[in-house]
């Protein structure tokens, strides 16, 4: 027999009270080797000060290791704390009606939010290669320093949009402009903010090449894609300089999707993890044209014959799909060098944008396979990754930034700017998604209140918790704030689609739809034609549907416990699933 006393039972309750004294005294390690680390840098950094004026937020902070080197903080997401005073106004706005917006005010001009001169983005200070490091640190963080104290003394501080303020972050993206041949803008086509401020940064100081893609098309109608790419071109290329002309295309990640509807998207996004050839094709060319405009003696022939090769590539339509989501680690090149424009043997493209506009997965479909790892979570690309996609083209991929702007907040969260887990207020957000679409409608919700008929942002929520099954688990309430981010990551992942329009697409809507140039996007996005609808689609089921749905809700009992991003879909027969897939919602409203 063992010596010692007996084990005496151990309740879950004491369980949980240990787990938490361990986290604290985790945190309580964590907290006393970061101090220590500040004393030990103050010496080598003077000017690296916490900016406790500005009430800066640390997003998804991780705890430092004991005795580990590196930081894991270094390039976490930081923005501007909201005030109580600030949340208790916007969640006092959830409650009241909502009054849905003309399809004209869905019209939406990003040079309105990023105008003025002194609302501009940090640039790297002047330097030289024999600064050493100490010195260059120091000057970049007075540097920085000063550029956020200037910025807090306008008087609509707290009108500004969410923006980053990690000095480290914005390092990654100098460095991707300082290296680059060609700069890419990557914009999500839904809602595609371009700073206009960077683009003259770019163009006149830099004096490099600029090229603009919207991506997600495959999340617009064609006929606002081809207007978004008019517009930009209007407004970027006034003046006749041919090198300073910004160049706009169009990508997709995902191609052959056989439909769009606004308001519902009918499949989930996933893709066979190839080449987008198409879209790569039109790349290709215009980096030609600068390389030729600037007489760089640099070959594309290689990138040109990679896309022949893969347009010749037949794909076996029982290989299994990859759900490009799968995650990798790349290890960062963070050294200070010098760059003159078209000096290699090879083309450098670097790639800039905010987060989730798609970066990482434009460059996974030029290479046509995984090599940078892609999430939905803002900030998960941590620094600038180079991949060389032939010999003679090297791509550089930036972490997202958000710029400062006046950006309303609910469209940056629609946009993946902001961890939707970390928001102390999605409502606001729900509302500014139920003005411009049809939620009650698009969801079939039913008023969590009989006999209302006036809807707000927490009724939403509330009907759609009720619909999924979302209860609290002690008062037994529908869980309002589970169902606010469940509508949220639903409109970011697109099955929920909002697309803006540009200024004036109203009154020419009918001529791009009309437009010869639509069979181009068409081709990109890998389809042969296009539902000509801007409606808020949904279709009541047929009885023989409401039957089919009911055998698969019986036959799979569990599928309120699966995960939020699952497909309602739950078989692989045609006939059942295009039951459900002609109305996917509707699933929601069949009672067991």
């Amino acid at each position: 027999m063992p010596q010692g006393r007996r084990k005496l039972p151990f309740s879950g309750k004491q369980k949980k009270l240990q787990i938490q004294e361990k986290r604290k005294r985790k945190l309580n390690a964590a907290s006393e080797s970061d101090n220590s680390n500040k004393r030990a840098d103050t010496n080598l950094k003077p000017n690296k000060e916490c900016l406790t004026d500005l009430n800066i937020q640390s997003i998804n902070q991780q705890p430092l290791h004991r005795g580990g080197r590196s930081n894991p903080n270094q390039y976490v997401l930081k923005f501007r704390r909201e005030t109580e005073e600030e949340i208790k106004k916007k969640k006092e706005d959830a409650r009241k009606e909502i009054i849905p917006v003309s399809e004209q005010e869905l019209e939406f001009d990003p040079a309105l939010y990023f105008c003025g001169d002194e609302l501009c983005f940090p640039t790297r200070p002047r330097w030289s290669p024999d600064m050493t490091r100490e010195q260059l640190d120091s000057r970049e963080y007075s540097y920085f320093k000063d550029y956020l104290m200037n910025l807090k003394k306008r008087s609509d501080w707290n009108e500004l949009s969410y923006f980053e303020l990690n000095l480290e972050t914005w390092r990654q993206m100098w460095r991707v402009m300082e290296m680059s041949d060609i700069l890419i803008w990557i914009a999500d086509a839904r809602y595609p903010a371009i700073p206009s401020y960077l683009f003259t940064y770019v163009l006149k100081t830099l004096k490099k090449s600029l090229i603009i893609i919207l991506n997600k098309v495959d999340l617009i109608p064609s006929a606002i894609a081809l207007a978004w790419k008019n517009k930009l071109e209007q407004i970027h290329n006034m003046n006749d300089d041919d090198k300073a002309k910004v160049h706009v295309l169009f990508f997709t990640s995902y191609t052959n999707r056989s439909e769009f509807k606004e308001g519902i998207q009918k499949n989930k996004r996933k893709g066979k993890l190839k080449m987008a050839a198409e879209a790569a094709e039109n790349l290709l060319k215009e980096c030609k044209s600068i390389v030729e405009k600037y007489q760089a003696k640099i070959d594309l022939q290689s990138w040109e014959k990679k896309i022949a090769e893969e347009k010749e590539l037949e794909y076996d339509n029982e290989e299994e799909v990859i759900e490009i989501e799968e995650k990798i680690t790349v290890v960062p090149d963070t050294s200070y060098e010098h760059f003159d424009l078209f000096q290699n043997s090879y083309l450098t493209i670097g790639l800039l944008g905010q987060p989730n506009a798609g970066k990482s997965s434009v460059l996974n479909s030029l290479m046509g396979k995984k090599v940078v790892s892609v999430s939905r979570t803002p900030g998960h690309t941590k620094h600038f990754q180079t991949i060389f996609l032939t010999p003679s083209v090297r791509l550089c991929d930036c972490p997202g930034l958000v710029f400062p702007s006046k950006l309303p907040k609910p469209l940056q969260v629609l946009m993946g700017c902001y961890p939707i887990a970390q928001l102390r207020d999605p409502y606001s957000s729900i509302k500014f998604l139920a003005e411009r679409l049809d939620l009650v409608k698009i969801l079939n919700l039913q008023h969590p209140e009989p006999g209302e008929k006036e809807w707000s942002a927490i009724d939403i929520c509330d009907s759609w918790a009720i619909k999924r099954g979302f209860i609290t688990a002690k008062a037994g309430r529908p869980d309002t704030y589970r169902a606010a981010n469940n509508l949220l990551r639903m409109a970011l992942d697109g099955k929920i689609s909002l697309a803006l329009r540009p200024i004036g697409f109203t009154h020419c809507k009918k001529n791009f739809m009309s437009s010869t140039q639509l069979k181009d996007i068409l081709k990109i996005k890998g389809i042969k034609e296009e539902p000509n609808t801007y409606e808020h689609n949904y279709v009541e089921p047929s009885d023989d549907e409401e039957e089919s749905i009911k055998e698969v809700l019986s036959s799979h009992s569990d599928t309120s416990e699966k995960d939020d991003n699952e497909e309602l879909c739950v078989s692989d027969d045609s006939e059942v699933c295009g039951a459900i897939a002609s109305n996917k919602f509707s699933i929601l409203n069949v009672s067991d």
